[in-house]
This record gives structure tokens, C-alpha cells and sequence, in this order.
């Protein structure tokens, strides 16, 4: 019999994820074991080092009135430079909602292979494209801005995911000025995560310009507005 860490180090990890995803249903350890946070560690690293750079397309259509129309259906591309077609293939297409689809979106934000698509009504998604999975994070403070101020990246010290985000409490504008009362809160996503939640953390000395900030593992840097 072929030992447990021989199968997942040296077999299992080196499977496509569609196989994966087969054989998590053979049993709940084999579940268990391809779902940890170190299996989903190795397998990024071993695809990495083996498959070509690809970029990720999730193409917007732009719409008069952001807040009140929606796209029935979010669809992702997978582009390869390598590939000889040069044409970009489509990996996923869904439906958020059964009704209304997504709200119009802003710039998606990407990593490890995990798309994050913030909408300006306020809702936040997360999809796996090798997974099919697609889910939507709980709602976070209020936010008087219409446009999404949110960074995704991989924390190395948790070994988990972050979701942060800005937002507008309330704004005066003054003769020489506008006073701003911001927040910033994060989310985190990972293995033994059972709740979804927002964490406050300290209040911003400035407000965020709406810009796709830098996202590094454990450190994200923003745009700040002055004045």
C-alpha cells in the first residue's frame, strides 16, 4: 500500500484540478487532505514551476446608470502568450444571482489563482475558476462613496487570504477643504476560517484614491488623498 504522504506529496499534487476534484469524493481523509491549507500550497507551487504564465480577462460592459443595471453573467478568460491561437479561452461563466445576475464592477483583483470582482452597489464575490466555486462575501460598513476601495492578497505570516476595504462614513466640505470620517476593515479567508467576518482596524489618516492598489504578500500600499 502506497503511504498516505507518498499519495499527496509526490501523486495527488501533481493532478490537474479537475481530477482533484474527482477524487475528493473517494473519502472524507482524501477530502480532508486535498482541502488543507499545505496541499493547496504545494500544488500552486509545483503549477508554477510546470505550467506557462497565463493572465486572467474578466471583460466589463459599461453601463449609464452603475447602481441600477446588472450583467446577467460574469464571464472569465484565460489568455496564454505561449499558445500559438493567441485567443484568449473562456474558463468560467456564471450567474451570481438567479434574478439580477452581478451588479456593474469594478477592476478585478487577483491571487493565486482566486478572483475577487468588487461591484459598486457594494457586494464583493470571490470565484475559483479551476474550482467552479463562486460565492459572495458578507456586506461590510456602509460606504457613502459609490466607487469600491478593496485589496486582496496572501498574508505568508496566517498562511491565509485578505480582503480589505475602504470606506466613506460621512464628508463635510469646508471654505478651504473637505473633512473626511473614514474606515478600514478586513476580511480573511483560508483553511479553518468557519465565520466570514469584517475586523475594523485603525481608522486611515486619509482618505483612499479610487486606484487598484499594490498588492503584496502581507503588505498592500494605497493612493492617499490629501487636501
Amino acid at each position: 500500500m502506497i503511504p498516505d504522504e507518498v499519495l499527496l506529496l509526490k501523486i495527488l499534487v501533481r493532478l490537474p484540478v479537475k481530477s482533484l476534484m474527482r477524487f475528493k469524493s473517494v473519502c472524507k481523509a482524501c477530502c480532508a487532505a486535498i482541502a488543507s491549507a499545505h496541499f493547496v500550497r504545494l500544488h500552486l507551487e509545483l503549477a508554477r514551476a510546470t505550467s506557462s504564465s497565463s493572465m486572467v480577462i474578466v471583460p466589463r460592459k459599461y453601463q449609464s446608470e452603475p447602481r441600477k443595471v446588472a450583467s446577467q453573467f460574469v464571464h472569465i478568460y484565460r489568455f496564454q502568450p505561449a499558445v500559438q491561437s493567441k485567443i484568449a479561452k473562456l474558463i468560467m461563466m456564471c450567474k451570481p444571482h438567479p434574478e439580477w445576475g452581478i451588479p456593474r464592477f469594478t477592476i478585478p483583483l487577483h491571487c493565486d489563482g482566486l478572483v475577487l470582482i468588487p461591484s459598486l452597489t457594494g457586494h464583493i464575490f470571490v470565484c475559483n475558476p479551476a474550482t467552479k466555486e463562486f460565492v459572495e462575501l458578507p456586506p461590510g460598513t456602509r460606504n457613502m462613496s459609490l466607487d469600491q476601495r478593496v485589496a486582496f492578497g496572501f498574508d505568508p505570516c496566517s498562511g491565509t487570504y485578505k480582503v480589505a476595504r475602504h470606506f466613506l462614513r460621512s464628508y463635510r466640505e469646508g471654505q478651504i477643504r473637505t473633512e473626511y470620517d473614514v474606515g478600514y476593515e478586513v476580511l480573511t479567508l483560508g483553511d479553518g476560517i468557519k465565520k466570514l467576518e469584517w475586523k475594523a482596524t485603525i481608522d486611515p489618516p486619509y482618505p483612499i484614491n479610487a486606484r487598484t492598489p499594490i498588492c503584496l504578500p502581507g503588505v498592500f500600499y494605497w493612493s492617499p488623498v490629501r487636501g
